[in-house]
């Protein structure tokens, strides 16, 4: 990692964070800055790994691209000191690989708390389709936390980065759709995380995350409020959806495992699904405020807060 180098880069930073307030229209495209090298979560690091995973093109599960990105990712992965290890399957004749990281001294035994995010996109919308929120935004808060989570956390979190959310049919089903969360918590045979952290479409500009009330614990829920009020999140964007939805925590969920679907409110929106979710929604004060809740519900989860 390189730290920014001068006060020019700092400030476009700043300006990419303040650009992201505002309320109808993106800013205009700003010279790339520099990876930061500093011990807290930084919005502009995860927007720059978001780019880069989007600059890949779609990551259809079995494609190129796909793989691209999983070496992209392991590579910054083990940079950060995580051992990774990839798990393939088939659905049908498709081939799919949900990437695993863990920092664990104890081989063999499977951390308190895992952290997901789903990678692949959805089929069938555009041959350019950048798929930046539903997809690459979880994957590029995912990556910065790697980055910086302290030894006493890292140890007791498990990443993975999940393949085969995206239906094959234009919408999700109970059959079609969630493989690859099926898939791992199928390969655990009952050595269950205690808990789960799910992050889907996170880093967009003006967002509204709401984990639904129907599958969220009133353990999580209680933590997940405590978190807003200790960071002092704006309420009306960090709010509850009163319903439920088909998401890779739902596999867990009703193995037993304590899961929290940390995900922005998207229906009746103009951009999901189609092109408009491309970088220009995607929003580096959107994606650091997603890191700082995540880091903060793991610490008050495993007792460090």
């Amino acid at each position: 990692m390189q730290r920014l180098a001068s006060i020019g880069v700092l400030s476009i930073a700043l300006l990419l964070l303040a650009g992201c307030r505002e309320e109808k229209t993106p800013p205009p495209p700003a010279p790339r800055p520099v990876y930061v090298d500093s011990p807290q979560f930084t919005g502009t690091n995860a927007y720059l790994h978001c780019h880069d995973i989007c600059a890949l093109g779609p990551r259809l599960s079995d494609s190129p691209a796909y793989a691209a990105q999983l070496d992209y990712l392991a590579k910054h992965l083990r940079a950060a000191g995580w051992t990774v290890h990839r798990d393939t399957f088939r659905v049908g004749n498709v081939g799919m690989t949900n990437l695993r990281a863990v920092k664990t001294k104890s081989p063999g035994t499977s951390p308190p708390l895992l952290l997901s995010c789903h990678i692949d996109t959805k089929r069938g919308i555009a041959p350019d389709f950048e798929s930046a929120d539903d997809g690459a935004s979880g994957a590029a808060v995912l990556l910065e936390l790697a980055r910086v989570l302290p030894p006493e956390l890292s140890e007791q979190v498990e990443l993975i980065f999940l393949d085969g959310e995206e239906s094959f049919a234009p919408r999700m089903s109970e059959t079609d759709g969630l493989y690859g969360s099926r898939f791992d918590v199928a390969r655990r045979a009952g050595v269950l995380p205690r808990y789960q952290i799910n992050l889907d479409m996170v880093g967009g500009r003006n967002k509204i995350i709401a984990p639904p009330s129907l599958d969220t614990s009133d353990f999580m829920y209680a933590h997940y409020m405590a978190s807003i009020r200790e960071l002092g999140f704006n309420p009306e964007r960090w709010t509850v959806w009163p319903g439920s939805y088909m998401d890779d925590h739902l596999p867990y969920l009703e193995a037993g495992v304590d899961s929290l679907n940390l995900i922005a409110v998207f229906t009746g929106s103009s951009w999901w699904h189609t092109t408009g979710d491309n970088m220009k929604r995607i929003c580096p004060h959107s994606l650091e405020e997603s890191g700082r809740i995540t880091l903060h519900l793991i610490r008050r989860l495993l007792g460090q807060q």
